[in-house]
């Protein structure tokens, strides 16, 4: 290394924790990090004796993200934290690599209490801690934990961690990964007998599970026993060992190294966690100067956003003094179009119409007509017949043509953020149109419905008293934006709802059957009745209106501006600090990273567009491949592929006498909404996808053969829906190696838990000894129903997503509401067939849980052996982002009643 060669710690690069903390000390460097030693070492101490030293609070909503919160904390050092870890404070200092987005595995230092107070679970509750976090609004405490905790953690119960997920592959493997553990305690301090029950050959797999719980809390005792700031110290000197073993790499040639060449990923958080995100302490430290080359930045530029200018043409002229038209053609020079008109603003423009014509079809509905369920694209598609109210692409015919036409051309492409190169095919326009106009849309499409359902039935989610809390994620969004529902609204529709006519059975179907006996001649009347109905629609829809008109006049042009600029100029701060962190701008891929969702919404895909009106020069140009799917909706394609690879109408009749052909059936329908991703990757990739592009885990072929047998009939399908050649067929031998199924039945044992994928999941109870009738029950974040709707069950056999069908439950995991928190499948004995039955070992169920992309689970509970008539079967819940089924089998002796007062559910005598 060129230039000083005395510092301090470079003798110590390859010393001992005990040797690296005595230079230290003897340098004077010890002190900085006093406060922070004694703050890990006191939650380390407390997390030791059996205490939660974080929680993580769970973000409500499909978007929400998650938070955490460290405990234990005084008010002096929650201060203290708030100006070193705060996110605003860190970048303040530099530290602009820190993630936006990150999964923060929370539960590793609350395991030693889980091991405590939960042993049978503590591996799954602690693996359920983990938290999807937005560093955004600038969490301390999250930055605390990443950054300091969880690595210390991490390397304390790693023998715990390893031995809970198995052994490795090989017993080289083995042996190398105990080695390193072993390792890795020595230089902590930690007394080799620590780990003598779960090294390598230590006779873990001997002890039974109260045998191997026993063994967790000795190694938990023995951390304990050792001086907790022994523990925190060594492992700050194996980090910083690892910091300054890199830069003394990257300043071999001037004696220092610049930030970016320095801070891979790993060595981030060491940046964070110890000198506060603060590079200059980091030289300070080292005693090295600052690279000539070395800029920090400590607050970035502000976003600047070139849309609407050419509203301001006229004014520019005058100044210049230049013809308008010139001034027009520059700008469309400028924004690469055929005219001064940006693509935000043709957007917003095109979102003022649709709204008009929304608003219109809303006010003209009566009593008699259809609801307007479909009028907006969310998403749904299906290829039975409408039913429950809902017609599928209704706003084809109910909207102008014209605005249909508008949004088909706005909306029509997209750019894929994984094939960021090409601009390609939207098929689903109107979807990508609604989640452009947001939560205004959410919110008063969704109050409009409710109105519609609640008076004209046959039932609703929500009651028209019920409708803030109902829609309050869309409501906070929109009071956020500065664009709030005024409170009398809800004040309005409560008076309304008092007034309405009394609930009238709905009635399908009625007929009458003459009986005759021996007495005498009678009619026999049947009839078949769907939920019920109430007088008054007109005075809800009119007040419903008259508020929905009040606020588009008072806040949809600063709704739309708000909803561009949020989304413009969140690309341009990310694009900010991708210049600020990595000391140059993105790439077209980097940038499509964060760029992608604000593309699609306001410039049709377009990168070089968004470039543009965020004032930055694009890297590269995308291509724009030939258009392989029909101009519109892809729904009409995609109902073309269900016919052509064998689809039909699957009634309840189907489910009840074939349900393998019902399930074959929901596979190929599956199959056909999968076409359109399919021929969004022909056009990007410019050839067709393999299966392993298209993702094996996302398909399940309703083949006998599999992939050998299904993957080429569904290419040559949409090969000859598209009018390109098909595909060359791959070897199957070829594609069974690169691609292992992934179908392999995985057993659950009591309270385990396993992911499940967000698409449709199916849980089947196989019973034997005893007539069992399967429900589900829909549960809020507070483990309660939100209303006896919630219970899913033969009599109200659909609700929200989810539905039951003999001795299944299926969920469709993407469209439960963002409110409900958790499904709990629900065996239950059939008391009227056999009033005296009960579950025991000549009476027992299975559960087996299947998905469409080859997700399979198998749990069966030991023999109840209590009188229990109802049980809990699994549970399926979110978490973080994503879903996981749990395996439960808890159960009842006081039968339905007492399950459904756990619940919530109101049960007359």
């Amino acid at each position: 290394m060129a230039g000083d060669l005395s510092r301090w710690w470079q003798p110590a690069l390859d010393a001992s924790p005990e040797d690296w903390l005595a230079l230290e000390a003897a340098a004077g460097r010890q002190q900085r990090f006093a406060q922070l030693d004694a703050l890990a070492a006191r939650l380390l101490a407390a997390a030791l004796a059996g205490r939660r030293v974080a929680s993580v609070i769970r973000g409500t909503g499909p978007e929400a993200a998650d938070s955490v919160k460290v405990l234990r904390l005084t008010a002096r050092q929650k201060s203290w934290c708030a100006e070193a870890f705060g996110v605003q404070e860190q970048q303040r200092r530099g530290a602009w690599y820190l993630p936006q987005n990150m999964s923060l595995k929370a539960g590793a230092v609350n395991l030693p209490h889980l091991v405590r107070q939960r042993p049978d679970h503590a591996l799954t509750l602690a693996a359920d801690d983990s938290a999807g976090i937005i560093l955004v609004d600038g969490s301390a405490d999250a930055v605390l934990l990443w950054s300091v905790l969880v690595p210390l953690f991490e390397i304390l119960i790693e023998p715990i961690r390893v031995r809970a997920a198995g052994p490795a592959k090989t017993i080289d493997d083995q042996r190398q990964l105990w080695s390193g553990i072993e390792e890795r305690y020595r230089l902590l301090g930690l007394a080799d007998e620590a780990l003598e029950d779960f090294r390598f050959g230590g006779g873990w797999h001997r002890l039974d599970r109260p045998g191997q719980q026993r063994a967790r809390l000795r190694l938990l005792a023995s951390l304990a026993a050792v001086d907790p700031l022994q523990l925190v110290t060594r492992h700050r000197s194996l980090q910083l060992q690892a910091l300054m073993a890199a830069f003394a790499k990257k300043a071999v040639k001037t004696g220092t190294a610049l930030a970016r060449r320095v801070l891979t990923r790993a060595l981030q958080p060491v940046v964070s966690g110890y000198f506060a995100g603060d590079w200059l302490a980091v030289l300070d430290y080292l005693q090295a100067p600052p690279h000539p080359d070395e800029e920090i930045i400590t607050a970035l530029p502000e976003p600047r956003l070139y849309v609407g200018m050419s509203a301001q043409a006229a004014g520019m002229a005058a100044e210049a003094g230049i013809p308008e038209d010139e001034i027009h053609a520059m700008l469309a020079a400028f924004l690469g179009g055929p005219s001064s008109l940006s693509a935000v603003e043709e957007r917003v423009a095109a979102l003022r119409e649709w709204w008009t014509a929304f608003d219109q079809a809303h006010a003209a509905q009566r009593p008699g007509m259809r609801s307007l369920w479909g009028l907006v694209d969310e998403g749904i598609m299906g290829f039975g017949p409408d039913d429950h109210g809902f017609t599928q692409q209704l706003y084809r015919q109910v909207l102008p043509a014209s605005v249909n036409e508008q949004v088909d051309r706005l909306w029509q492409s997209v750019t894929l953020q994984r094939h960021a190169r090409s601009i390609v095919s939207n098929p689903q326009p109107h979807q990508l149109m609604t989640e452009t106009l947001g939560p205004a849309l959410e919110f008063w499409h969704g109050v409009a419905l409710t109105a519609w359902f609640v008076c004209e039935g046959p039932y609703s989610r929500a009651p028209l008293s019920g409708v803030a809390d109902y829609y309050s994620r869309p409501l906070a969004a929109l009071r956020d934006a500065g664009c709030p529902v005024s409170p009398d609204f809800f004040k309005e529709l409560r008076t309304a709802e008092r007034h309405l006519g009394p609930e009238e059975t709905i009635v399908k179907r009625r007929s009458e059957l003459p009986v005759d006996t021996d007495i005498g001649s009678f009619s026999l009347t049947m009839s078949y009745s769907s939920g019920s109905r109430r007088e008054g629609f007109e005075r809800v829809r009119d007040i419903v209106t008259r508020h929905r008109r009040a606020w588009a006049d008072q806040y949809l042009d600063t709704y739309l501006q708000q909803r561009w600029r949020t989304a413009l100029e969140d690309v341009a701060r990310a694009h900010h600090r991708h210049v600020a962190s990595k000391g140059r701008p993105p790439t077209l891929i980097q940038f499509a990273q964060f760029a992608t969702t604000a593309a699609n919404q306001w410039t049709g895909g377009d990168l070089g567009a968004l470039y543009t009106a965020i004032g930055e020069p694009a890297p590269t140009q995308q291509q724009r491949p030939t258009r392989l799917l029909p101009e519109g909706d892809g729904h009409d394609f995609a109902r073309h592929v269900y016919t052509a690879l064998g689809g039909i109408t699957v009634d309840d009749e189907l489910h009840a006498d074939q349900p393998k052909e019902a399930r074959r059936q929901w596979q190929l329908s599956r199959l056909a909404v999968e076409s359109l991703r399919y021929v969004q990757l022909h056009e990007a990739l410019g050839q067709p996808p393999t299966f392993k592009q298209f993702g094996s885990a996302r398909l399940a072929l309703a083949w006998p053969g599999g992939e050998a047998e299904g993957w080429p009939i569904f290419q040559h399908t949409l090969a000859s829906l598209t009018n390109i050649s098909p595909p060359a067929s791959e070897p199957a031998a070829r594609a069974a190696e690169a691609d292992p199924p992934e179908s392999t039945k995985h057993v659950l044992a009591k309270g385990a838990n396993a992911p499940v994928r967000t698409e449709s999941v199916a849980v089947r109870l196989i019973t034997t000894g005893v007539p069992v009738d399967v429900s589900a029950v829909l549960l809020a974040s507070n483990g309660k129903v939100r209303s006896d709707h919630d219970l899913v069950f033969y009599n109200h056999p659909h609700h929200d997503g989810v539905r039951t069908s003999g001795d299944t439950v299926i969920a469709d995991l993407p469209h439960i509401p963002a409110d409900i928190h958790s499904l709990a499948v629900i065996a239950s004995i059939d008391l009227e067939a056999q009033p005296t039955a009960f579950f025991d070992q000549h009476s027992t169920w299975r559960a087996e849980v299947t998905q469409p992309s080859g997700t399979h689970l198998h749990f069966e509970p030991a023999p109840f052996t209590s009188g229990e008539t109802v049980s809990i079967a699994v549970e399926i819940y979110r978490r973080a982002a994503g879903w996981r089924v749990r395996a439960v089998g808890q159960g009842y002796d006081t039968g339905l009643a007492g399950m459904a007062t756990d619940y919530g559910i109101n049960v007359e005598d």
